[in-house]
């Protein structure tokens, strides 16, 4: 997990790079927008130090996504997501097809290596499509992963040196990491510590389940401003959060989404995968959102030290509602709509206007 910046140090960082960077993109043909909707708001609490900017290539005016980075932190992860990118174009396993930006230049440039893809224009944003086909765009994205499905030596040899391979130990581990993280920080909260502790239990009695699922390509932030649909194909986005594992770590992080911003998509999914898949499917996907809401917990865990005012209050909101959805998965009951509500009024007054314009543009 990255390293949460505090807001001045996020300041301070863009002030030192932009410039430059700015003479190098015009170098290679680019121009960047005068308003940058990436790297406002809450961004600095996930963005480490890596920049993501919108702008447009100068010989033709067609609008281009930009990330750079002059830390070794950035500049791998952009590697990463480059090399991935590619080998997903070409695995000979897969038995689907996806589709992804196309890559208008990659390079290193002075200190910074530079990844920049092409703008994929949509028709509508994702929640402005009626709710059946936000069901099956939805669907169709998450089942486009299964497609990639590593089963034998040498697809794993194909696969292994670009992607990050994850099996039951391996989320279990990092579930308990998450745990540490979430203690350290919130140390008198003995009701968190035990749903925690029953988490950790859960996961670890289920690894066999698991490993059943697994290996399989899954998104680990697939979220709606992670995909964008354009002519009925369906872009995936952020290819620096791809790796093989448990083929529901997709859909749980999707479904965790949704459980707040839609709570209809969230249910038809969550029904659709126990009416038509088995029952230890169905106990897949509940695991891995249960994994999926300890990343959440501890990241907003380490973002208390980095926040202060209404975006601290509001943080401490967030721990508290993951904490009962959490719960909620553990006992397999659905989370009460009214905390669902009253987390979004919170939310509402507490979240700061560069924020709300952030989240309103990035869909777009």
């Amino acid at each position: 997990m990255r390293a949460n910046l505090t807001s001045t140090e996020w300041s301070e960082y863009i002030d030192e790079e932009m410039p430059n960077l700015r003479s190098i993109l015009s170098e290679i043909g680019f121009e960047l927008d005068i308003k940058q909707i990436h790297i406002g708001g809450e961004r600095y609490l996930m963005s480490g130090k890596k920049l993501v900017l919108t702008g447009t290539r100068c010989a033709d005016g067609i609008p281009v996504i930009i990330k750079a980075s002059s830390t070794p932190e950035g500049k791998s992860e952009i590697v990463n997501e480059h090399d991935a990118q590619q080998t997903l174009q070409n695995l000979a396993f897969a038995n689907d097809e996806m589709y992804s930006p196309m890559i208008l230049y990659y390079g290193k440039k002075s200190s910074f290596t530079i990844l920049v893809t092409a703008f994929i224009e949509q028709e509508m944003v994702f929640n402005a499509r009626p709710i059946k086909e936000q069901f099956f765009f939805a669907l169709r994205a998450l089942e486009m992963q299964e497609g990639f499905h590593a089963t034998a030596y040498n697809h794993l040899k194909e696969i292994n040196k670009i992607f990050p391979l994850w099996c039951s130990e391996d989320y279990v581990r990092e579930f308990k990491k998450f745990k540490d993280t979430i203690v350290n920080s919130r140390q008198n909260d003995t009701a968190l510590l035990n749903t925690l502790e029953s988490a950790v239990h859960f996961l670890d009695t289920h690894k066999v389940t698991i490993d059943r699922y697994s290996p399989y390509l899954a998104h680990t932030d697939l979220v709606p401003h992670n995909m964008r649909i354009s002519n009925r194909k369906i872009f995936l986005l952020d290819y620096a959060s791809f790796h093989f594992g448990n083929k529901y770590e997709s859909w749980a992080r999707f479904l965790n989404f949704m459980l707040i911003h839609s709570p209809q998509i969230e249910r038809m999914l969550t029904i659709y995968v126990c009416k038509n898949r088995s029952a230890d499917e169905c106990l897949a996907l509940r695991l891995m959102r249960i994994y999926k809401i300890g990343f959440l917990l501890s990241y907003y865990a380490k973002a208390l030290e980095k926040t202060d005012g209404d975006l601290h209050i509001l943080t401490k909101e967030r721990i508290s509602l993951w904490h009962e959805a959490l719960k909620a998965l553990l006992a397999d009951t659905p989370l009460s709509e009214d905390i669902v509500l009253s987390y979004k009024q919170a939310r509402g007054t507490l979240r700061s206007e560069e924020e709300k314009e952030r989240q309103k543009d990035i869909s777009l």
